[in-house]
């Protein structure tokens, strides 16, 4: 399973599976309503934990987590760091 894959199974949620089917790796997750607040501190613990990465808070920005390709993207930066 690839990275982006594995984020996109992470996220998936049934009540949105009309915008899992349509989503396209570099789509808006905040525009497609999968990813609010809460879901993003999930997705960033569950990023460090799962690809042994630290997260910083200079980081946080939605270049770096608003796409599957970003999130990929920003996992690759960090692991080659």
């Amino acid at each position: 399973m690839t990275k982006i894959e594995e984020i996109k199974k992470f996220l998936y949620e049934e009540h949105l599976k009309n915008e899992f089917e349509a989503l396209r790796n570099d789509d808006s997750l905040l525009e497609k309503g999968i990813i609010d607040s809460v879901k993003m501190l999930d997705l960033i613990s569950f990023l460090q934990e799962k690809y042994d990465i630290e997260i910083d808070d200079e980081d946080l920005y939605p270049e770096n987590f608003d796409s599957l390709t970003a999130i990929s993207h920003y996992i690759d930066s960090k692991q080659t760091a």
